[in-house]
């Protein structure tokens, strides 16, 4: 292993130190670490700060303007009683239909879009039903996530995975091929939540400054919907970037009067901005120092030689390890392939090695820079490092079973 390699894992592990025991704010880890990075010359200075400018970013800044318009135009409050005339205002109720309209929602958008484009209506469903925002919007991340694993085009590594197949010769998954995976993959997520994860979020005062009964504003509420439909079908047709729709719709939200300019910056969190400026960098040089790549190969030839259904476990374990700190679809890319070679070398159908890394990409429970869901509930939900260890560890060992035995059975 490389000098830059030993540092870059060095600054990994100080980094998760300082997040789970959180001495300093979480901003300040986010400066910081582009900062060292850049000084050990791991990456250029030029660029060190280029990630709190990315796509993700953009697209989280843009649909928080547009989640703040549907408070202040009433239309969170009237969707999310509609709703909780129909399933209740239980918290359980209220999980099983966040679960089903995230989940079939993130099946067919991308999940961070989803989980943006509902975070203001599951924040009002909490407030109504008086059931405590923090046992909510965790529950949303994850949801969002395991929608993504139902489709092709649900999350970035399926259609990554399928260029990976093609260029090795190998057959691509078909659009719904991953939902005999991902639809139980939910099913159990939500039974998690429901029965287990709820008791292990903390109840959190979340400062929500005055509190007002929202004052209904009929026209600009049809117009914030049209805005935020019209954002959803950019997403969806992919005729404009997504995060090019998300600032057309937040500058369409205060042109038109939904929201002023003044509560549209308010809106954006600075926490959320941070971390993913400060942490995509790094997880970008575990890539690019050789640093995840050595470890891969490292626990590679383990699997070797073991019966069918321990290398397929093994392979699903290695790539929830990696995308908890890796970008999804970085981790993709360097597990994908040798799960590929490892599969052959076992007289394994290679496939169900690529199903598993491809399905595993969007397992991401127990941190919350992992993916785009996570981040964006980060600050809104007033979690802690701790608070995703806590209640994602169990759901990442329940998808990991389930994801092992569902491959094994349609792919050995």
């Amino acid at each position: 292993m490389s000098t830059q390699a030993i540092i870059t894992c060095i600054v990994f592990v100080v980094t998760m130190i300082l997040l789970i025991w959180q001495p300093i704010h979480p901003i300040l880890i986010g400066a910081l670490v582009p900062s060292v990075l850049a000084s050990f010359k791991i990456i250029e200075a030029k660029s060190a700060y280029m990630e709190f400018a990315n796509t993700t970013v953009v697209f989280f800044l843009g649909l928080c303007v547009v989640g703040e318009a549907f408070f202040k135009t009433g239309l969170a409050d009237y969707i999310g009683g509609k709703i909780i005339g129909l399933i209740g205002g239980t918290e359980k109720g209220l999980i099983v239909g966040t679960g089903l309209v995230a989940g079939g929602l993130s099946a067919f958008l991308n999940d961070t879009g989803s989980t943006a484009c509902l975070m203001p209506i599951v924040s009002s469903m909490s407030e109504k039903a008086k059931v405590n925002k923090s046992k909510l919007l965790m529950a949303l991340a994850y949801f969002a996530s395991l929608g993504g694993t139902i489709t092709l085009i649900g999350t970035t590594p399926h259609i990554v995975a399928n260029g990976i197949l093609a260029d090795m010769k190998l057959r691509e998954f078909t659009f719904f091929e991953y939902a005999k995976i991902g639809v139980p993959l939910l099913i159990a997520g939500i039974i998690y939540m429901i029965f287990i994860g709820t008791k292990l979020l903390p109840v959190k005062e979340i400062d929500l400054g005055e509190v007002k009964e929202p004052v209904y504003n009929k026209g600009k509420m049809i117009t914030i919907a049209l805005i935020f439909l019209g954002v959803v079908l950019c997403m969806a047709t992919k005729v404009i970037p997504m995060h090019v729709a998300g600032v057309f719709g937040a500058i369409l939200a205060v042109l038109t009067g939904c929201i002023d300019i003044k509560d549209a910056i308010k809106s954006f969190s600075a926490t959320t901005i941070f971390l993913v400026g400060g942490i995509f960098p790094l997880s970008k040089a575990l890539i690019s120092t050789g640093a995840a790549e050595y470890f891969v190969n490292k626990l590679s030839p383990v699997l070797s030689g073991m019966p069918p259904v321990v290398v397929i476990g093994g392979i699903a374990l290695l790539m929830l390890l990696a995308t908890q700190f890796l970008l999804n679809s970085s981790a993709t890319v360097l597990i994908l392939p040798v799960s590929i070679l490892i599969c052959q070398a076992s007289g394994i159908n290679p496939l169900a090695g690529a199903m598993a890394v491809s399905i595993c990409a969007s397992g991401v429970f127990t941190t919350p820079f992992g993916t785009g869901p996570n981040l964006l509930v980060w600050e809104a939900g007033g979690y802690t490092m701790k608070d995703y260890i806590k209640c994602g560890f169990p759901l990442l060992i329940v998808f990991w079973l389930v994801t092992t035995a569902l491959c094994s059975v349609f792919y050995l």
